[in-house]
């Protein structure tokens, strides 16, 4: 599955999302121009933060909606603040309009959970059962 991304002045590039978070926003980065030690954090185009970060580890196809349009921000935390703050690599005053900036600061004060896998339908879940049930249900 792709994403695409909003970079730059006016820039969009896909990005395959089926590969582990950490890849993903490191491909990202270099793409980018960011510096390779930075962090950087994805939202969508009504600003809500993915908080990928918390989850380097899992597939972004997971975290982010397929054919979805994705905004970069680079993540700093400055010395003696716990709020980190981000920074658009984005030039676009269209998408990052004040309603966006207040929506983004809205979702960061809110932890996002890991969605839950949905079962594939007509799969069924296996009750086990110990020896002994087996042999109570076998007479």
């Amino acid at each position: 599955m792709f994403i695409t991304i909003l970079h730059g002045d006016h820039e969009k590039t896909l990005f395959n999302s089926h590969c582990k978070v950490e890849a993903l926003l490191n491909s990202i980065k270099q793409c980018c121009g960011c510096e390779p030690e930075g962090m950087i954090e994805l939202a969508d185009e009504s600003g809500q933060l993915k908080n990928l970060l918390q989850y380097p580890h899992l597939y972004a196809s997971e975290l982010l909606k397929p054919r979805e349009t994705y905004i970069p921000f680079a993540v700093t935390r400055p010395e003696g603040s716990s709020e980190p703050v981000f920074v658009a690599l984005l030039k676009d005053d269209e998408v990052i309009d004040s309603k966006f900036l207040a929506s983004l600061r809205h979702v960061r004060n809110s932890n996002s959970p890991v969605p839950e896998k949905q079962s594939k339908p007509g799969k069924i879940k296996r009750k086990t059962l110990s020896s002994e049930a087996l042999m109570r249900k076998a007479n």
